[in-house]
């Protein structure tokens, strides 16, 4: 037997039978959607220029580069003069603009896709308040008015003083929407409450129809701070520290996209999501990246 041929044949067998299982694996991970890509030399790099920069990162960048499907989704309906019965009762006062009122009580239909609901009552007491009852409150008054859905997911809880309701700290709860565990946008739920009550919700929906078209590979996720990082410093010059706490892949729907027939967010029934970076700050604000790689 000629060994020499042999082994070659065997080297031969061993590289292609490697390159199989390689293809694979790369296969099965695309199909699940969960490929990992960025090296970490790559990942060093990018954290070591945004801190250079002025952005702090309280995460770890994600590693993942996804495929995500674009879905078709419509706005919740929400008619004015059932939100008015639904948190005001039957004894109400009809204003301008979908404006219900009824006594210290306030609820506004904005374009029958947004609500806002505030109670001014003056409280009784001041009530020592924890996240863990705040969440609670909040939780049982969402489920009390239909509002606590399957894909909805309190996501962040902030303390402190927000304008809108005055000089008294209180806790603000920001549910968000997932479709199959990503990010659904931007649709929401902000829960405001202080001592034992909810003083206000400010309400947006999507609701989804179907997907559209193949799943779209992403850009990384140091692609996307690199693209967004002199947006978020020049929009935070006010803050001391800029810092990332949370950053995911989900979908994001744009009714302002240049792509829309339409003018105003108002005329807006429904849409397109495209794939898109989240990135959260310490300060509560957030911003989309667009990743639908080209």
């Amino acid at each position: 037997m000629d060994w020499s041929k042999a082994k070659n044949v065997l080297i031969v067998a061993f590289i292609i039978t490697n390159i199989f299982l390689v293809y694979n694996i790369q296969k099965d991970a695309f199909n699940r959607g969960d490929l990992q890509l960025i090296n970490d030399a790559r990942i060093k790099n990018v954290e070591n220029y945004l801190e250079d920069s002025g952005l702090q990162l309280d995460i770890d960048i994600p590693r993942e580069i996804v495929s995500l499907p674009r879905l078709m989704v419509k706005y919740k309906v929400f008619e004015p003069k059932e939100l008015a019965e639904e948190f005001l009762g039957e004894d109400y006062e009809t204003l301008e603009n979908n404006v219900f009122t009824s006594e210290a009580k306030m609820v506004q239909s904005i374009s029958n896709k947004k609500f806002v609901y505030k109670n001014l009552m003056n409280e009784a007491g001041c009530y020592p308040l924890d996240e863990e009852g705040a969440i609670e409150i909040s939780n049982q008054f969402l489920k009390k008015h239909r509002l606590m859905q399957a894909d909805l997911e309190l996501q962040q809880i902030y303390f402190g003083v927000i304008e809108d309701f005055g000089d008294i700290p209180l806790y603000k709860l920001v549910y968000n929407q997932t479709y199959k565990n990503k990010f659904l946008a931007e649709s929401y739920v902000h829960v405001y409450v202080r001592h034992k009550e909810i003083v206000g919700i400010e309400a947006m929906l999507l609701e989804f129809e179907r997907t559209y078209g193949d799943k779209k590979k992403v850009i990384p996720a140091t692609e996307a701070l690199l693209r967004k990082m002199n947006d978020i410093i020049k929009d935070n010059q006010e803050y001391k520290d800029i810092i990332i706490t949370n950053m995911e892949i989900g979908h994001y729907f744009n009714p302002t996209d240049s792509n829309l027939n339409f003018t105003t967010w108002d005329t807006v029934e429904s849409g397109t999501t495209s794939p898109s970076w989240k990135i959260v700050l310490s300060n509560g604000k957030t911003y989309y990246v667009e990743a639908e790689k080209n």
